[in-house]
């Protein structure tokens, strides 16, 4: 995957060591003879006593000052607010559309970074014809937890349970951080709609028994009930219901005037790319 930053590789993220000058060992050198021995005595240390008290109370007033104290982060915010930070730098790396699978369209809600919407186009096999919605919930200790995919729409899979939850731990036993990435999970979500990972599926990896044992033992009625939830996936009814209200993917009706100035939008940039 190209493109995905750590926090070791990238140079706006390489913490700069901080040079501190301190007043009291500059002032000491002060009183050293011309060969470098130290000159003791005790009005030098009198006087750098009061030369670090005096920086003391200095730095104490500015730390109490309400016109700093009110704008500057504490010790224990600033961390948390830099983690902050390069995790949504992490989510809008990997938000990137050329990692996403042909046919799969995702986007962020507006008032949610850590919620993908999606929608999936299957052009081929037992789901042909499908445009199935689903969301994707990021948790806020991404990446050292898995996320979580929801479909929205009505679904009949060995791997998606009634409630359309997705068992991601079919191919993600255990979530590795910084190995396995959001863009996996999308390919994922495109792959369980073909023969060749149904096929794979055995009934203990099953999250919808009746789904699992159907599609092994009697595939023919597998195969009409699968149709079935395709079709009803592209009726008006469901593919413009644009729930929930923060879903960021919208479908709406074309008129065919409408609908050919799209696609002559489409041919014209296609042609000239």
């Amino acid at each position: 995957m190209g493109g995905v930053v750590s926090s070791q590789q990238h140079p706006i993220f390489q913490p700069q060591p901080q040079q501190h000058h301190l007043a009291a060992s500059s002032f000491t050198s002060l009183h050293q003879d011309t060969y470098g021995n130290s000159i003791d005595n005790h009005h030098n240390h009198n006087h750098q006593d009061q030369h670090n008290n005096h920086q003391a109370q200095q730095q104490q007033q500015y730390q109490q000052h309400p016109r700093y104290a009110s704008t500057r982060p504490s010790a224990a915010a600033r961390p948390q607010l830099f983690s902050d930070f390069f995790r949504r730098y992490e989510l809008m790396i990997e938000l990137n559309p050329h990692h996403c699978p042909s046919g799969l369209y995702v986007m962020p809600a507006a008032d949610n970074m850590n919620l993908w919407f999606g929608t999936l186009f299957v052009h081929k096999g037992y789901y042909r014809n499908a445009v199935f919605k689903f969301q994707l919930t990021i948790p806020a200790d991404y990446p050292d937890t898995r996320p979580t995919v929801h479909f929205l729409s009505d679904m009949w899979h060995p791997l998606i349970d009634n409630h359309g939850q997705l068992a991601l731990q079919y191919q993600f036993p255990q979530w590795r951080p910084h190995r396995d990435y959001l863009f996996h999970v999308l390919h994922f979500i495109k792959a369980i709609f073909k023969k060749c990972v149904l096929d794979t599926i055995v009934e203990k990896q099953a999250v919808n028994k009746e789904a699992y044992r159907m599609y092994r033992n009697e595939n023919t009625i597998f195969a009409k009930l699968t149709q079935q939830r395709a079709q009803l996936s592209i009726t008006e009814t469901n593919l413009y219901d644009n729930y929930p209200a923060n879903n960021s993917i919208k479908f709406g009706p074309l008129s065919e005037q409408e609908f050919g100035e799209l696609k002559q939008k489409m041919t014209s940039s296609a042609v000239s790319n």
